[in-house]
């Protein structure tokens, strides 16, 4: 669990050369229009207001004779589907049958994609639904009205919509009168899907072939001279498409998705809620994840990414690791990540090299003894690690067991204490006498994941009954090399000593 800031760190070093060449894409950005491997084999066009956003296509294939005409053909037929399924224009086959109810002659895509947000259903134990049209016709209405509205009209409107019944049939459907339809939640990937279909149909002999829809994106094969395509993923936080990345990986004849909560919100009455509904209770999520889901294709990554943003991350990882070939980074509101069992093994080469780093922080601290007379009490001491902007990551240490003795150092209790997500039990012993002690870490988060390369705080606080409070913190960066600091006694903290030693492996 992780949020870095990578302006000084190895990541921003490695990745340096390619922000430079100006990569743009909303949430992903992909680095392979980087000049090494721009070649006579390389074809990309881009256009803009496709599905509401941007479409990006790169082919690397020898002969581009059929490139143009293969790349114009998928445009094509993402315009046609987009038509067959858009929530936007009223004309279109979906909003249509929306307001028939009912269809005798409905199109491949219409069954296709409305069959799988009903597998979806299922699949997800119900965090994913393309039933909500009425949800959100709900909450549209509130949002022009400024008011906001009960529980308990959203928690019906919700509930006649997942009663209700989709009934498919050959070319026919019939909607219950509950439901709208509204599948945007993998709509987007199914489109993703079916122009890739054409560009593989159309140029059998390419090496590799990338189709990125406003970040969304399948990536096929191997550019030359690779060993996959590389992906940025940006911190959702940041206002930059080119700056601030998380993460750093390489994909191989795979689907990328994201779904978050920070571009599209209501305002009612001076309350700000997210646009994601939970299916269950019509409400918008509070406090939402954002998710980034590998998957084979892209109708599935986008579901899955659906899916886990109306959960917390640890029900989220739950999800996914039930859902075999997903992979997935989480992200609270606090920058907090959760990184599915096999997430790393999409990690660009470099920061695989540095995931298999050797990292040991040694700490020697002491506790020091009471000065005066008076009855001496034992200090509660919180050693812990977070991020530059103090948001916590890792408990090391925590000295007092009773209960009384958790909020009397507030900083810690404030940044870490109260956080589910922060093993703390195992860190946690007796208060100690006056004297020197050591504690030593390996540079891993609470899943096992050596922290991405970054900017950190090592912090020590300490209380005492009857006597001071105080805290100290160093900066350290995870960075190949040593590192030592030193800080003297600072009323109730002792004196202590920090070592870092961090090598890579062959």
């Amino acid at each position: 669990m992780q949020k870095n800031n990578y302006c000084s760190s190895i990541l921003h070093h490695f990745l340096s050369e390619r922000l430079c060449q100006g990569l743009s894409s909303i949430l992903l950005l992909t680095a392979s229009l980087v000049p090494v491997l721009a070649s006579a084999q390389d074809l990309s066009r881009h256009y803009e207001e496709v599905l509401g956003t941007s479409l990006d296509i790169s082919i690397y294939v020898n002969d581009q004779s059929n490139a143009e005409a293969a790349i114009d053909a998928a445009v094509a037929e993402i315009a046609r589907l987009e038509q067959a399924l858009s929530t936007y224009r009223e004309d279109s086959e979906l909003m249509q049958l929306n307001l028939s109810r009912s269809s005798d002659s409905a199109s491949q895509a219409l069954l296709d994609v409305l069959a799988s947000c009903e597998e979806w259903i299922d699949r997800s134990q119900g965090t994913f639904s393309c039933r909500l049209g009425q949800v959100i016709d709900f909450w549209d209405a509130a949002e022009e009205a400024q008011q906001v509205p009960t529980r308990n009209d959203a928690l019906a409107v919700a509930r006649a919509a997942r009663i209700g019944e989709i009934s498919i049939d050959a070319n026919s459907i019939r909607l219950d009168e509950g439901i709208d339809v509204e599948p945007s939640g993998l709509a987007k990937g199914y489109i993703i899907d079916k122009g890739m279909e054409v560009l593989r149909r159309e140029l059998p002999e390419a090496a590799a072939i990338k189709l990125d829809i406003g970040g969304d994106s399948v990536y096929w094969g191997t550019p030359p001279g690779e060993d996959g395509w590389d992906v940025m993923v940006a911190d959702p936080k940041s206002v930059s498409d080119n700056d601030n990345f998380i993460s750093s990986l390489s994909l191989n004849s795979k689907a990328i998705a994201t779904s978050g909560h920070d571009s599209r919100t209501r305002q009612i009455l001076m309350r700000e809620f997210s646009h994601i509904i939970i299916p269950q209770s019509g409400w918008p999520v509070f406090n939402g994840i954002y998710t980034v889901v590998i998957a084979d294709d892209a109708i599935t990554a986008d579901a899955v990414a659906t899916s886990l943003s109306v959960l917390n991350t640890q029900d989220a990882l739950t999800l996914v690791e039930s859902l075999p070939g997903i992979e997935a980074l989480m992200i609270d509101k606090s920058g907090s990540q959760v990184i599915s069992s096999g997430w790393n093994q999409y990690l660009s080469e470099e920061l695989q090299q540095l995931n298999n780093a050797n990292f040991n922080l040694t700490l020697d601290y002491s506790v020091p003894s009471r000065e005066g007379n008076g009855t001496y009490h034992r200090p509660y001491v919180a050693i812990w690690i977070s991020d530059i902007d103090e948001v916590a990551i890792k408990n090391l240490l925590l000295l007092g067991t009773e209960e009384r003795w958790a909020g009397t150092n507030s900083r810690w209790w404030r940044r870490a204490g109260r956080r589910s997500t922060l093993e703390k039990n195992n860190v946690t012993r007796p208060t100690r006498a006056p004297g020197e002690y050591t504690l030593t870490w390996d540079g891993r988060d609470d899943n096992g994941n050596l922290l991405q390369p970054g900017t950190y705080l090592l912090h020590v606080e300490a209380s005492r009954e009857d006597g001071g409070h105080n805290h100290r913190s160093v900066e350290f960066t995870m960075s190949e090399g040593s590192q030592s600091f030193e800080q003297d006694r600072f009323g109730e903290v002792g004196a202590f000593k920090v070592n870092i030693e961090m090598s890579l492996q062959d």
